[in-house]
């Protein structure tokens, strides 16, 4: 019997106000693997906003290959409404220090990669202001294969 070996990718993430961008790389893989869960640990709370149109924050998992210009993504989640962000977190947003999954990308073949392949953390805004990111911890789940 083989015991599947499981590892995690961490990374504090930094706050960001309304209208800020940010884009880190958190690890290379150290095997070849599978991404088999992407969770985002706020560090403080941020409700779902109403205004759609201004204040949407997507967070988002890449894989940059081992060359760092990759441009695959993983797995993603906006908070934008209430009954928007019901699919990617809690239906009233990001809780402190409670991690929320993001969904996973629906193409499978996506979420196997190489070892040394470097995965990228990004959190960017849309709208005129976007909303703010609570800044917190990203922790990504990897299955060798």
């Amino acid at each position: 019997m083989t015991v599947p070996i499981v590892r995690t990718l961490e990374m504090d993430i930094t706050s960001l106000i309304s209208g800020a961008n940010y884009s880190a790389p958190i690890g290379r893989a150290p095997f070849a693997a599978q991404v088999t869960l992407v969770e985002f640990v706020a560090a403080s709370a941020v409700l779902a906003s109403t205004n759609v149109a201004n204040t949407v924050r997507t967070f988002s998992l890449y894989n940059r290959l081992g060359t760092g210009a990759g441009t695959t993504r993983l797995a993603s989640g906006a908070l934008t409404s209430v009954s928007a962000s019901q699919t990617a977190f809690l239906p009233t947003g990001l809780v402190a220090n409670l991690a929320s999954t993001l969904p996973l990308t629906a193409t499978t073949s996506f979420l196997t990669i190489a070892a040394g392949d470097i995965l990228a953390w990004e959190s960017s805004f849309s709208g005129s202001t976007g909303g703010i990111d609570p800044g917190g911890k990203v922790i990504v789940t990897l299955s060798r294969v």
